[in-house]
């Protein structure tokens, strides 16, 4: 059986905030299919489409991972906050995470 491919990033999306994809392997065997991107001027941001357990993220939605104090971590986002979020607004995202 074929594996279904998540594609939930479009590519203005990736053109509009400057995704790049990552060759890092960051998810899990199960989400070969699932692209992962490294987010713009910070280091091991990643957006990505499957989280890292492998499960596919909802229609309109993305899984941004970094790397918290036991390893990844990461949070579930909507395309739109993704789209109207800042490189600085994700930076807080990340430290707001981290620290609790």
């Amino acid at each position: 059986m074929k594996e279904h491919q998540v594609v939930n990033i479009d590519d203005d999306t990736i053109k509009k905030i400057g995704l790049r994809l990552s060759e890092k392997p960051l998810n899990a065997e199960t989400a070969i299919e699932s692209r992962v991107f490294e987010y713009p001027h910070l280091d091991n941001v990643f957006i990505m489409e499957s989280d890292i357990y492998g499960n596919a993220m909802p229609k309109d939605s993305c899984f941004l991972a970094f790397n918290g104090h036991h390893g990844l971590i990461g949070k579930q986002l909507s395309m739109e906050v993704l789209k109207n979020s800042s490189a600085e607004d994700i930076k807080n995202k990340v430290q707001h995470n981290n620290e609790g």
